[in-house]
């Protein structure tokens, strides 16, 4: 079933056709929405390509529109201004269309496209902080977007457990453990802070008892190497599970997980590096093996193998993207990277190239740092100590909600301060009870409706005519265009601006509004309907942000 504004587009697309106009139509929602609910360049846009005047080419535009029955009344205005007024019977059609399709309202058609997404794959370190929190929104949000637009998604996470980090991350859980036998340890400078890691050294010792405890280590290594391994497998173990978990906490199932390790205990990282040899993409200088990335466009050639014969960090990326590509067969590989990884994009784009692959299937969308605010100052202490604040903490005090809606609600590409005692305020200041507030709203005019017997009125009417009722159906039909906006250019965050439109929209028409009248049964049964469709568009809308559409507050 398709929307109003699609229609109309498609009404002058035809028209475009019967006229040779080559142009696109572009059509918007007029703001002064009484007169004229839509209006189109479409005549000023084409006039000089068809050496024709442009009001003599919208008068054209006009007569053929205004065939069509559901057209009220077509302006020309200015220097050939299209506007377009629908009837009232096809503007309700709008309820319809949404009470029809229930929760699938707004979803476009299966696009038979895979696109898989990478996200988060924080190390497994530690408990995850509120930077990997605003990560794990953007690529939640966007995964569900991109569904809601026909694509299947995949989602994965990349483990980085196979670098120095997880020496280090062993040496930090058994000094702990260390100190849970009650032995004095020094813990070396560059070790993991946050006291999460007694809790794993607590069980290693119910596991292990005090079999460990005449070892030494050094800043990254501890000194018999068997034991080494146990702590470094344990440790990365524990904080993948511990990591999953508070995830899905906070609202995030991923599909896959990928292991670095895993690709050096399958000599994927020896396959990469043939195949580079094969297709003469490397070469030897100064006692390291070099890749050719400057004949795709980066600035200078990237050392793989540096001349201690260890590798760079770009080998096992480039490794785990041409696995990934195989495996997935998705038509677009999305990763979602902090900002500081900008300067990586070419050398990976580069680098897939060098292996046969198309350089556009990578998109690279950037997240940005984001700072705490409470009490007007920057927040930084966790509880838990450490060099974060971890996400667990943010959550009891906010709430899942609250965070996941402020951290979807900007560009991630823009640097964010996350006001915590404005998303605990209980007014309209604070967006996120703004916007449940209005789905409880919703559900009380129901209940107060059921009361009352009256039944919303599902099907078309020329009833809703007033200014912020044509504002507010206008708005519940543009919906899909969002979605299609939000999904093309991967801006989550449209999401929320569009549920802030609503909910202004609908709280104005609340508050101005006689909604059940039982003087006006069915004006009130047409008003019921349009409540109906509010609830329903927000239902959807905060389904895909993954935030609770409340039925009280």
């Amino acid at each position: 079933m398709k929307n109003i504004i699609s229609i109309v587009k498609e009404d002058l697309k035809e028209i475009a056709k019967k006229l040779n106009i080559e142009k696109e139509p572009i059509v918007e929602i007029n703001k002064n929405n009484v007169n004229s609910h839509f209006s189109t360049t479409l005549a000023l846009m084409s006039a000089k390509e068809l050496k024709q005047n442009p009001i003599a080419l919208a008068n054209e535009i006009k007569n053929l529109l205004i065939e069509k029955t559901y057209y009220d009344e077509i302006e020309i205005a200015g220097p050939g201004f299209i506007n377009i007024k629908l009837s009232p019977e096809f503007l309700s059609s709008t309820i319809t269309n949404i009470t029809n399709l229930k929760e699938s309202y707004g979803k476009n058609d299966k696009k038979n496209k895979i696109i898989n997404i990478e996200y988060v794959s924080a190390n497994p370190t530690g408990f995850l902080h509120v930077g990997h929190a605003r990560n794990a929104v953007t690529g939640s949000v966007l995964e569900e977007v991109l569904k809601f637009d026909g694509y299947d998604v995949q989602t994965e996470y990349y483990t980085n457990d196979a670098g120095n980090q997880i020496n280090i991350l062993a040496v930090t859980v058994f000094v702990h453990y260390l100190w849970a036998l009650g032995i004095e340890a020094e813990k070396p400078a560059n070790t993991y802070g946050g006291t999460f890691y007694d809790d794993l050294a607590s069980s290693l010792i119910d596991k292990y008892g005090d079999k460990f405890k005449n070892f030494t280590f050094t800043e990254n290594a501890i000194s018999d190497s068997k034991v080494h391994q146990i702590f470094r497998k344990e440790a990365t173990d524990y904080f993948l599970i511990e990591i999953k978990k508070q995830l899905k906490d906070f609202g995030v199932v991923i599909d896959h997980y990928s292991s670095e390790q895993e690709m050096y205990d399958t000599n994927q990282i020896e396959k990469l590096l043939e195949e580079y040899k094969q297709k003469n993409a490397v070469y030897e200088s100064d006692g390291a093996l070099w890749l050719k990335t400057t004949e795709f466009g980066d600035d200078k050639d990237r050392v793989l193998i540096k001349k201690d014969g260890s590798l760079t960090y770009i080998v096992p990326d480039l490794a785990t993207h041409n696995i990934r590509i195989d495996r997935t067969k998705a038509d677009t590989l999305i990763n979602i990277w902090g900002g500081d990884h900008h300067g990586y994009i070419q050398r990976m784009r580069a680098g897939l190239q060098l292996l046969g692959h198309n350089p556009d299937i990578l998109e690279i969308e950037m997240v940005q740092m984001v700072r705490l605010i409470k009490d007007g100052q920057e927040y930084k202490m966790s509880k838990r100590k450490g060099t974060a604040v971890w996400l667990v903490d943010i959550m009891e005090m906010v709430g899942k909600d609250a965070l996941r809606y402020m951290l979807a609600s900007k560009s991630s590409s823009s640097h964010m301060d996350l006001d915590l005692d404005l998303v605990q305020q209980k007014n309209a200041t604070n967006p996120v009870y703004y916007a449940q507030y209005a789905t409880a709203r919703c559900h009380s005019i129901i209940n107060q409706a059921n009361q009352k017997n009256i039944k919303a009125n599902l099907v078309k009417t020329n009833l809703l005519d007033s200014k912020k009722e044509i504002e507010l159906l206008l708005t519940l039909d543009n919906f899909n265009q969002v979605i299609q906006m939000a999904s093309k250019n991967r801006a989550p965050q449209l999401i929320c601006e569009y549920i802030q439109t609503i909910c202004k929209q609908f709280h104005s028409y609340y508050a101005d509004t006689k909604i059940l009248d039982e003087n006006e049964i069915k004006l009130s049964e047409a008003r019921l309907g349009l409540v109906y469709s509010v609830l329903q568009v927000l239902q959807n809308a905060f389904s895909i942000i993954g935030v609770s559409a409340l039925e009280t507050m």
